[in-house]
C-alpha cells in the first residue's frame, strides 16, 4: 500500500519542487520509499510501504524501453498468473513485484488492461510514446485516487490534501457535496468537498492527453471477467488464502462478528504459523463485542491483543485525526478504527479485515425493513403510522446503541416514502434534516443506475450500500486509519471472485427471518454457534451518551465556531444541542456531524 501523486500539463512548465511537496503530504502512505519520474509534461511519484518483494520492488517501475512508467497503490492479488501469461508472450521481468505486471500488461492491452485485474489498486501509467496518462481505480474502490483539472493541467493524488499543496487548486467548498455531508456523514460519488476535486470512480479509468481528458467504465457486476467457482466455502478460502501473499508479519482485525471470524478462520487454515488478532473493547456493555472476539481467538488459537476505546480516546485522537483527514468524515467509529490500526501496527503490517460481508452478503436489518414494508404499506395507513410515532416519542429517548423504540420510529417514518428515500431515510444521520435538507434529485442520481441493473429487493439496496455507504464510509474510514499508521488493511471478501457469487445469490441472502443467510449457514460449520447465530450489532462509539459528559464541553466549543454559522444556521445548531442535552432528542449523529465539519473548517478551510 502506498500514496501516489502527480502533475500533467500541456501549457505550463512542471516544477520539480511541486511534486515533492504534494509527495510530503502523504509520506504516512508509505515511509519505505519516496521515488519520482519527471518528463517534458508529467511528473508524478509514490510514497511506498513495501509488503511484496522489498528488496527490487521500489517505484517508479518501467518497461524495458523506458517508454512505459507506472506509479501504484495497492496490491494485484492475480499478478502471479498475469506475469506467467505474460512471459508466454514474450514479456521480460526484472523484479518479482506486482507493480511490474502492469507495465508489462498496459503493453499488451492498452487502456483496457484494468478488467484483467483482481485486486485493490490506483495507479498511474506514463506512456511515453502516445504522450498521454492512463489513471485506473479498482471496482470496489479500495484505494483513493482524486484529481483536478484546471486549463491543459491535470494534477492527481491518492489523498485531497496532496492537491490542496498545489497552489492552483482552489478550495471552493461544493453546496451539493456539503448537503450530501450534512445528511449521510460522508460525501458519495465522485463529489468531494472542494468544487472542482473529484473522485475517480471505482471500476472507471481516465485517460489524459492533448487531446483532453476521457474517462471510461471498465467494470459493472455484469461484465465481472473473475466468475466465481465452487461453493462460497471454496471461494472465500481461496480469496483469504491470496490475500494473505507478503513478505512482512501479517494478522486479522477480529470483531467477533460472522465476517471478521471467517476470514479469521481461512486466515488461520491456512497458515503454518499463529496468527495475531486485533479488537477494540467498550466499558458500555451495548456497544462492547470484544467478548465475541475473544471467543473466536480461543476457538482458532490466535493470539489476541485488545484494547479499550474511551471517551477521552476522542479528544486525545482528534488534533492527530484531524492533522490528516482533509475532508469532513462524520463516521465515529473512525476514531476506535485508528486505535484499531496503531494497536495492529505494532504487530504487523498487514492485516485483513471483514469489511464487505454485510453488502454483498445482506447483513444490515434495512434489508428487512424493505421486505417488511411492502407488506405493510397498504395495512398500516399513513395518518396511523404518524400516530404510532407520537406514540413513541411519547415514552422518552434512548441513548443505547440500536435502541427498538428508535429503529420503529425510523422504520414508520420511511413507510410511506418510494423506496429509494426510504433507504437514504434509513441510513441518513436523522436530525440533520432540519439543518440544509436534501435534494431527492441528488438522491436519484446516487440511486438511479442501480434501478436498471435490478428492481430486486432487497438486492438493490445492497448494490446501493455496495456503491455509497461502503465506498464511501467504510473503505475510507479504514483507508485513512490504516494509512494514518503506515498499516495495509486488505480486504478479501471484496474479492471480485466473491463480489460475483455474492450478486449472483441475489435475493437469498435475506428474508424476514433471517440476514446474511449464506454466511451464517458457513458459520455454522466452522465456527462456534454463539457467533453464528449473534445479530449484527454495528462497529460505534457511545456518543449519546457521551455527549452529556465525557465529551460535552469539547463538542460545544466547536459548535460555538463562527466559520460553522457560515455554512448553517447558528440557531438550528444550537437548538440541536439543546434538545439532546435536555434529553428530547437524540441527535448525537449529527451534532458529530457538526464538530467534525467544524474542526474540518479551522485546518482545511483557511
Amino acid at each position: 500500500m502506498c500514496g501516489i501523486a502527480g502533475i500533467i500539463s500541456f501549457d505550463s512548465q512542471i516544477q520539480k519542487d511541486s511534486l515533492g511537496l504534494m509527495l510530503s503530504q502523504i509520506q504516512h502512505r508509505g515511509p519505505d520509499q519516496k521515488g519520482m519520474y519527471i518528463d517534458r509534461h508529467i511528473a508524478m511519484g509514490i510514497r511506498r510501504l513495501s509488503i511484496i518483494d522489498l528488496s527490487t520492488g521500489n517505484q517508479p517501475i518501467e518497461n524495458e524501453d523506458g517508454s512505459v512508467t507506472v506509479v501504484f497503490n495497492g496490491e494485484i492479488y492475480n499478478y502471479q498468473d498475469l506475469s506467467e501469461q505474460l512471459k508466454k508472450k514474450g514479456h521480460k521481468f526484472k523484479t518479482k513485484s506486482d507493480t511490474e505486471v502492469l507495465v508489462h500488461l498496459y503493453e499488451e492491452y492498452g487502456s483496457k488492461m484494468s478488467k484483467y485485474l483482481n485486486g485493490m489498486f490506483a495507479f498511474a501509467i506514463w506512456d511515453k510514446v502516445k504522450q498521454s496518462l492512463f489513471l485506473s481505480r479498482d471496482p470496489a474502490g479500495i484505494k483513493p485516487l482524486y484529481f483536478y483539472q484546471i486549463g491543459k493541467t491535470l494534477i492527481f493524488a491518492s489523498e485531497i490534501k496532496s492537491l490542496l499543496s498545489n497552489p492552483k487548486v482552489k478550495k471552493d467548498v461544493d453546496p451539493n457535496a456539503l448537503k450530501l455531508y450534512s445528511f449521510l456523514g460522508y460525501i458519495p460519488g465522485k463529489l468531494s468537498i472542494f468544487k472542482n476535486i473529484r473522485k475517480l470512480l471505482p471500476g472507471h479509468s481516465l485517460i489524459y492527453s492533448k487531446n483532453g481528458k476521457n474517462i471510461t467504465n471498465f467494470f459493472t457486476i455484469e461484465s465481472n471477467k473473475f466468475s466465481s467457482a465452487g461453493d462460497i466455502d471454496y471461494i472465500l478460502e481461496k480469496a483469504v488464502t491470496s490475500q494473505a501473499v507478503a513478505d512482512v508479519p501479517l494478522g486479522v482485525l477480529l470483531s467477533g462478528g460472522i465476517d471478521s471470524s471467517l476470514v479469521a478462520y481461512y486466515l488461520t487454515k491456512g497458515s503454518s504459523k499463529r496468527i495475531n488478532s486485533f479488537s477494540i473493547a467498550f466499558a458500555e456493555k451495548s456497544f462492547d463485542e470484544s467478548y465475541y472476539a475473544r471467543v473466536v481467538s480461543s476457538f482458532l488459537h490466535t493470539k489476541h491483543h485488545e484494547e479499550v476505546f474511551k471517551s477521552e480516546d476522542v479528544i486525545n485522537l482528534f488534533p492527530k485525526i484531524l492533522q490528516k483527514m482533509d475532508e469532513p468524515f462524520a463516521d465515529p467509529s473512525l476514531f476506535p478504527t485508528y486505535k484499531l490500526c496503531q494497536l495492529t501496527k505494532k504487530y504487523v503490517k498487514v492485516a485483513l479485515s471483514g469489511d464487505g460481508g454485510d453488502e454483498l452478503f445482506g447483513g444490515y436489518p434495512t434489508y428487512q425493513g424493505h421486505l417488511l414494508a411492502g407488506k405493510l404499506k397498504r395495512l398500516l395507513p399513513r395518518n396511523i403510522a404518524g400516530v404510532a410515532i407520537k406514540l413513541i416519542n411519547s415514552f422518552g429517548v434512548s441513548f443505547e446503541n440500536y435502541p427498538k423504540s428508535e429503529t420503529l420510529k425510523r422504520f414508520l417514518q420511511g413507510l410511506h416514502k418510494n423506496d429509494l428515500e426510504r433507504h437514504f431515510e434509513w441510513m441518513s444521520l436523522g436530525g440533520s434534516s432540519k439543518l440544509l435538507g436534501m435534494n431527492s434529485n441528488l438522491l436519484r442520481l446516487l440511486g438511479g443506475e442501480i434501478s436498471k441493473i435490478t428492481t430486486d429487493i432487497p438486492t438493490k439496496f445492497q448494490l446501493l450500500d455496495f456503491y455509497t455507504y461502503l465506498m464511501d464510509d467504510l473503505l475510507v474510514k479504514v483507508d485513512r486509519a490504516s494509512m494514518f499508521n503506515s498499516l495495509e488493511v486488505r480486504v478479501p471478501l471484496l474479492d471480485l471472485t466473491v463480489l460475483d457469487y455474492a450478486f449472483k445469490v441475489g435475493n437469498k441472502h435475506v428474508s424476514l427471518l433471517e440476514t446474511k443467510k449464506v454466511l451464517r449457514s458457513l458459520a455454522r460449520e466452522k465456527l462456534p454457534e454463539e457467533i453464528a447465530n449473534r445479530k449484527k450489532k454495528g462497529f460505534g462509539i457511545p456518543l449519546s451518551k457521551w455527549l452529556f459528559d465525557g465529551l460535552s464541553d469539547f463538542c460545544l466549543d466547536f459548535l460555538q465556531n463562527k466559520k460553522l454559522y457560515d455554512f448553517f444556521d447558528q440557531e438550528t445548531v444550537l437548538d440541536l444541542w439543546e434538545n439532546h442535552q435536555s434529553g428530547r432528542e437524540n441527535n448525537a449523529k449529527t451534532i458529530w456531524m457538526l464538530v467534525m465539519f467544524s474542526g474540518w473548517l479551522n485546518k482545511w478551510y483557511k
